[in-house]
């Protein structure tokens, strides 16, 4: 039986990172491997006979972003140390550790943004790049994850070609790589075949989830919002994960949008509001993935994504979901949402075939490339061939 070193920031079942990490581990449980979980946090209560959990202590004092990045660093690498001959792999979940087997990126580099934003925008990212010590600890932690890694894996291309732009020229451009890109979580008995229709809500309703107003694009979005009603269209708009706030509210007021937003802050209860929405919009300027807009399809929700989110990869263009090109253009967002106002026989078709392939997109693929990554990687390094 294989042993697996696991390593992770926060051992959580909630945020991005975390439930990947965790589907993963339930996954390679099921499949007979023994893990280690090693975290600096532990939230979940998650056990298994086959799972240990080792967890760094708290800092005896609060300490800054970077300083405990580095903290958190050197804690992991301490506690891998002394244990590193028990494990036939060390799989670092975007956790900077010393010499990992196989690392698994989820997020962008911290100099995406400098390439994806808007000009201000973009200018105070590469200033932050320069001189802020948490970016500057982040950039050195992922350049030495992606070089010294035996294998490297990416949610999804535009992920991988990120990291090899920034940290793999030269020689170091031919290091393997695989793509694991993550699933998504059906919206349980609502989103079955045989279960009731649900009705959507009216107006028609659109519905945004993320917690980052510019780099998840929803100023993009509140442009495009503004379009729509200046053409006298009857809309609202559901914005999941922004806090119900007077500078919030201000945002949309200063679109003159106030009365078609509703800000719902952080919900438990997406699985029942993403089958009711008429469309789930994705503007992101900087996503390495973006699971939402598969669980909104996996529900029957059609979906508008920027295509610099990963997962416009696997989802073709007008017929699985709608991409949005420039991902600046609050027009060209607009035209969109409009298109799916007017279009029924495209709402439909994308409803029926965003749902099919929504249900390709899963966990059971991700363990899957997970373990077949894992059996690779032990070749490279049984072999000592890295390249």
């Amino acid at each position: 039986m294989k042993k697996i070193a696991l390593v992770v920031r926060v051992f959580d079942r909630h945020g991005g990172l975390e439930l990947y990490t965790h589907k993963v581990l339930e996954g390679i449980l099921t499949a007979g491997l023994k893990v280690t979980v090693f975290c600096a946090e532990k939230k979940s209560d998650y056990s298994h006979a086959n799972l240990e959990v080792v967890t760094l202590a708290e800092p005896q004092q609060k300490l800054d972003k970077a300083k405990r990045q580095r903290y958190n660093e050197s804690g992991l690498n301490a506690l891998l140390k002394g244990r590193r001959h028990e494990f036939d792999l060390v799989h670092s979940q975007n956790c900077p550790i010393e010499a990992p087997d196989l690392v698994t990126f989820h997020q962008h580099t911290a100099m995406r943004f400098s390439e994806s934003g808007r000009a201000l925008e973009a200018t105070i990212n590469k200033i932050k790049c320069r001189l802020h010590p948490a970016y500057l600890v982040r950039i050195e932690q992922d350049r030495n994850l992606c070089q010294n890694a035996v294998m490297r894996s990416f949610v999804s291309e535009i992920c991988q070609k990120d990291y090899y732009s920034h940290y793999m020229g030269g020689a170091l451009a031919s290091r393997p790589f695989l793509i694991l890109p993550p699933g998504a979580d059906s919206t349980d008995n609502i989103a079955q075949a045989d279960a009731p229709q649900v009705g959507k809500l009216k107006p028609f309703t659109f519905i945004f989830v993320g917690k980052g107003f510019s780099k998840k694009g929803l100023d993009t979005l509140f442009h495009a919002c503004r379009i729509l009603k200046q053409e006298k269209r009857d809309f609202k708009l559901l914005v999941i994960g922004l806090k119900n706030s007077l500078y919030n509210r201000f945002l949309a007021f200063k679109e003159g949008i106030d009365d078609r937003v509703q800000l719902m802050g952080f919900r438990k209860d997406l699985e029942t509001l993403l089958p009711q929405a008429s469309v789930i919009v994705v503007p992101s300027k900087c996503e390495a993935y973006g699971m939402s807009p598969v669980e909104a399809m996996t529900a029957g929700t059609p979906a508008i994504i920027s295509t610099m989110a990963g997962v416009t990869e696997e989802l073709m263009d007008g017929m699985e979901a709608l991409h949005l090109k420039n991902h600046l253009d609050a027009a060209e967002l607009a035209r969109l949402m409009a298109k799916l106002m007017e279009d029924q026989n495209l709402y439909q078709t994308l409803q029926v075939m965003g749902k099919k392939k929504a249900a390709e997109i899963t966990w059971q693929r991700t363990i899957k490339l997970t373990l077949e990554a894992y059996e690779k990687t032990l070749q490279l390094k049984t072999s000592g061939v890295i390249s």
